[in-house]
């Protein structure tokens, strides 16, 4: 891959991880209320969910769901209902969370990461219409597949990592069980707004 393509590459992967989409407000709420360990999990399941949208792209589903539209719209639909519901569950929690972070299924938090990133339209756009453009059909196309997924993946986990430190700073910092409850809140219905913008601006 030329030098050029490879930076312009890296610039939009880089811009696009950081910008606070769900699965980084996800990593930023798991990490204020379970901890960074438990927050790996998540970033785990986003990453598993990332990989999943690899291979969907590598298979061709970008061109099947241009020819197929009603297919992106329902997995639109079915991430916005998620994102609702994990932001009405977020709000709910009140500021002592901290304290039953052994009560948490790992699988939960891995299957809550995959979910929000299987069904992001933002990820599937990436993956299905712009990542391909960065692959050059004159070399060998699974190679690089697999370099640039690598890439991908170290960016979004680096962001995610920065978000779930925020995350838990914050939580820290704000020591009052009321006042973490109110940062639940916001947190929570940003997951709704983005669940609302999800499904009903197209």
């Amino acid at each position: 891959m030329p030098l050029e393509l490879l930076l312009t590459f890296l610039s939009v992967t880089f811009l696009l991880s950081a910008s606070p989409g769900p699965a980084m407000l996800s990593c930023m709420t798991d990490a204020a209320n379970y901890g960074i360990k438990k927050t790996f999990l998540s970033m785990l399941g986003i990453s598993a969910g990332n990989v999943l949208l690899i291979l969907l792209s590598a298979l061709g589903v970008g061109l099947l769901l241009q020819k197929f539209p009603s297919a992106f719209i329902w997995i639109q639909y079915l991430g916005a209902i998620y994102l609702i519901y994990l932001g009405i569950e977020v709000c709910r929690r009140s500021g002592l969370s901290l304290s039953t972070t052994t009560q948490l299924r790992d699988s939960h938090l891995f299957m809550k990461g995959f979910l929000i990133a299987a069904t992001n339209p933002k990820g599937i756009i990436y993956f299905g219409a712009l990542f391909p453009q960065f692959i050059q059909l004159s070399q060998n196309w699974i190679l690089q597949y697999v370099y640039l997924s690598i890439i991908v993946l170290l960016i979004d986990l680096g962001w995610m990592y920065i978000y779930a430190i925020a995350g838990r700073k914050i939580m820290q910092w704000i020591k009052s069980p009321i006042h973490q409850k109110r940062f639940n809140q916001v947190t929570g219905g940003l997951l709704i707004m983005a669940g609302l913008a999800l499904g009903f601006i197209h």
